[in-house]
């Protein structure tokens, strides 16, 4: 019998737990932790441990903010969560977090007191210095969601800064005992691919970092649309930092295939990377290299990473010129790398969605090419809006046992059937044996200003909650809440409004998502909002 590699250990693992093969526990079987956006590289979101919050006790009487740290930025990314973390001789469990001044905090979920604090590792780049869409902003440091290597106690961001008239990005690798910086450290983001040569000052570094098989992977995008602008993805050896760089640019010729997503890339069982890009030319149906509009799988090849390019590595809608005309980008979200599908004839999969309002499920061993999707269908946005905001977060997925699997996606403007805000849609197979398909569960039919990426938590199969940001009226970020959703049938139960006075949190940050573990909610803003059970349950005072 041939011998599992470890990952496919830790998959078939995954799957036994998502199949309903165990029982689940009550309590977590083993400590809790999110080391990376969505909780995992397939980027679910699922947080399947959690024990405490339910859809009966998260409400208004009984949930609600127990505290909230300011710190010296915002935190555009996910705030990461470590269970048991020895500092100073005494263990905690601790929330880590970065800002948009390069800036790193660890904080004690339990007080939200600063445990340690790393201030400006290096200064941000200033809005004046930015050159780019977003340079209203007072500082431009880390906007993406860094990755916790948890055996090694480091965490790994990526931050851009200005050397002289010279803007550059580097890694930094930080201990998160300390904040102290780990040898080797920080390295400068220096990558080429083909005659395409990375230039910090025409990139923007939004989407999430990824850590693989000892990797290190950055992806980015462009300032907007100011040309010119470049997708890459690009990759560091954590074991050793100052080996040659893997890098990945999606258009070494013309404008476009930025990956700008705040989920960054997604990784597969057996190691691929996925990216999806965003507007700008394509013209691999010709034989050209710029593929923009486009879900994307690499594999890691030696010192680099391979782009097979065959239809079976690719998918671009059928109507991407007119997606890049309308600047309606498909990579709006993350691809989720969803768990096997059993009892069809497309059981592995991948879902992911656009700016023109549809959501996409595509067949991960075969994506295609173009027009080559299993389903694609409008949830948000009309087909004949001039110019659609429709899907720009990730979705979260939740497997309910009995009750069905299910895809949770945030939109912005209305859909057909009045879809709005947030929506639950159902993964099922047509006829028996056959293909995969999604359709509609519901909707919360309520207009929602730039929702964030969802997330899910549960207590294995049972008290599923669905939780989103939300910015503030016409995009206010000095303002913002975070909701919950009972998951099996979309009832609000709670918002962070109908409180005021306990529970206004400020601002947050468009695309952020945020995290639950051990019975806390954990907001980025400019800096951290926790919620969580503060009222005792009836028959437990």
């Amino acid at each position: 019998m041939k011998r599992l590699s470890r990952r496919q250990v830790v998959w078939f693992g995954l799957l036994n737990v998502l199949s309903g093969a165990s029982a689940y526990p009550q309590t977590p079987s083993k400590p809790v932790h999110v080391l990376t956006f969505h909780n995992d590289n397939q980027r679910l979101g699922w947080n399947r441990m959690e024990t405490l919050l339910k859809p009966g006790n998260v409400r208004p009487a009984s949930f609600g903010k127990l505290w909230q740290t300011p710190l010296d930025g915002f935190v555009n990314g996910q705030p990461l969560y470590v269970s048991g973390l020895k500092i100073n001789e005494k263990r905690y469990n601790v929330v880590i977090a970065a800002t948009d001044t390069n800036s790193i905090y660890a904080l004690d979920s339990e007080t939200g007191k600063i445990l340690w604090e790393r201030k400006s590792v290096v200064p941000p780049v200033t809005g004046g210095q930015f050159n780019g869409a977003w340079n209203s902003r007072e500082f431009h440091g880390i906007l993406s969601t860094p990755v916790i290597d948890l055996p090694n106690h480091t965490l790994y961001t990526c931050l851009p800064h200005a050397r002289g008239l010279k803007q550059v990005y580097e890694f930094w690798a930080i201990d998160i005992r300390n904040g102290s910086v780990k040898p080797g450290f920080p390295v400068e983001v220096k990558a080429r691919d083909g005659k395409a040569v990375f230039k910090a000052g025409q990139c923007m570094q939004r989407g999430a970092l990824t850590l693989e098989e000892g990797w290190v992977y950055a992806p980015f995008g462009g300032r907007g649309d100011v040309p010119p602008w470049r997708g890459w993805i690009i990759g560091i050896n954590t074991r050793q930092p100052s080996a040659p760089q893997r890098a990945f640019c999606g258009s070494p010729v013309s404008d476009g295939a930025g990956i700008w997503s705040g989920g960054g890339i997604s990784v597969s069982p057996n190691g691929d990377l996925f990216a999806v890009t965003g507007n700008g030319d394509y013209d691999f149906d010709k034989g050209g290299n710029n593929l923009g509009q486009s879900v994307i799988r690499l594999r890691n090849s030696s010192d680099k990473l391979a782009f097979s390019r065959t239809k079976r590595d690719i998918y671009t809608p059928r109507n991407f010129r007119f997606l890049d005309e309308q600047d309606e980008d498909l990579g709006g979200a993350t691809a989720l790398i969803l768990p096997p599908l059993q009892n069809s004839s497309t059981p592995n999969l991948l879902f992911t969605g656009g700016k023109d309002g549809c959501a996409y499920l595509l067949n991960r061993d075969d994506l295609g090419g173009i027009g080559g999707e299993l389903q694609r269908t409008r949830l948000f946005s009309q087909e004949d809006a001039p110019y659609h905001e429709g899907i720009r977060a990730t979705p979260a997925y939740f497997d309910s046992g009995s009750n069905g699997r299910f895809l949770y996606v945030s939109g912005d403007q209305p859909g057909p059937d009045n879809n709005l805000g947030l929506m639950a849609v159902r993964l099922t197979t047509e006829g028996v044996g056959g293909p995969a398909r999604f359709q509609k569960q519901w909707s919360h039919n309520r207009y929602m200003e730039r929702p964030g990426a969802p997330v899910v938590s549960s207590n294995g199969q049972w008290d599923g909650i669905v939780w989103v940001t939300e910015l503030g009226p016409d995009e206010d970020e000095s303002q913002g809440s975070i909701q919950a959703f009972d998951a099996l049938t979309g009832e609000m139960i709670y918002h962070s409004d109908q409180d005021t006075i306990r529970d206004r949190i400020g601002g947050t940050r468009k695309f952020v998502s945020p995290t639950v573990a051990n019975g806390r909610v954990f907001v980025g803003i400019r800096g951290i909002a926790c919620f969580g059970i503060n009222v005792p349950e009836k028959g437990n005072e």
